[in-house]
């Protein structure tokens, strides 16, 4: 892909952070967006921010943890801008602890975010950007899914689980050869 005008992009996690910064340069260059974050205070300003640009923006809050709101938000994205062109997988959240001393409901939160969300985000869109005859799957894992920490087991966990999905996933896009790629960026 390489103009983002008149494309629509699906971000999560457009609350703050990469996903905010992420959805005002994409309006920037013209594209449209349907974005998504569990804070719906945060996602409020990056709508307003990202409106200012002239593009057409819609929201939903969503947990991405969720598949079948995840799933939802797909399908409406659609219905409200007639195509999408790009999923950006960006929500994620971190906590430090040891192996020994993390709660298994805590392990299980954030890989359900970290992990499930990109599973659900990517499925929920892939038939979607086919459909659009272009598209791109962004996942965002981190330098952590790069290179091991102490203290971040759960985090590491997810980051190189996403980073082994999206690289076969976009192993199997290639086969195809259907117009849809998959990167895995690592911040």
């Amino acid at each position: 892909m390489h103009d983002f005008k008149n494309k629509v992009a699906a971000v999560t996690g457009a609350g703050s952070g990469i996903g905010q910064q992420l959805a005002i340069l994409l309006a920037e260059q013209g594209c449209h967006l349907s974005l998504s974050d569990i804070n719906a205070k945060g996602l409020a300003d990056t709508v307003a921010l990202a409106k200012s640009k002239g593009v057409t923006v819609t929201s939903q809050t969503l947990d991405v943890a969720n598949r079948e709101a995840v799933e939802a938000w797909a399908a409406q994205t659609v219905k409200d801008h007639g195509k999408v062109n790009l999923i950006f997988n960006n929500a994620g959240v971190a906590l430090g602890s040891s192996v020994e001393g993390m709660k298994y409901e805590d392990f299980e939160w954030l890989m359900n975010i970290n992990f499930w969300g990109v599973v659900y985000g990517t499925k929920a869109f892939l038939q979607l950007l086919k459909q659009a005859g272009e598209g791109h799957i962004i996942n965002i894992s981190s330098l952590f899914g790069l290179t091991a920490q102490p203290s971040q087991s759960a985090y590491n966990a997810s980051k190189f689980a996403v980073r082994g999905f999206t690289e076969s996933l976009r192993q199997e896009l290639d086969l195809q050869q259907c117009g849809v790629s998959a990167t895995c960026v690592h911040p």
